[in-house]
């Protein structure tokens, strides 16, 4: 068991964040509405890519983003 989270803790600490940022409204019926930045969550050894805008805050996504691959991290090892 202490294999597989020394595992665990690798795969996540080789995880990469970036922001999306999300085009400028200029104008006209989209002035004025909310636009998050998305971060995105990349692990390029797995070939997996996770995208999460839900909330306002970059922390509150980036941790969302880290409990959903460590979700499949379960998923893939069990």
């Amino acid at each position: 068991m202490d294999k597989i989270a020394e595992l665990k803790k690798t795969l996540v600490s080789e995880v990469e964040y970036t922001l999306d940022r999300p085009p400028v409204n200029l104008g006209g019926q989209s002035c004025g509405t909310p636009c998050y930045q998305k971060v995105k969550l990349t692990h390029k050894e797995l070939d997996i890519e996770i995208s999460i805008g839900y909330h306002r805050s970059q922390l509150k996504n980036k941790i969302l983003a880290t409990t959903l691959f460590e979700l499949v991290l379960d998923d893939i090892i069990f």
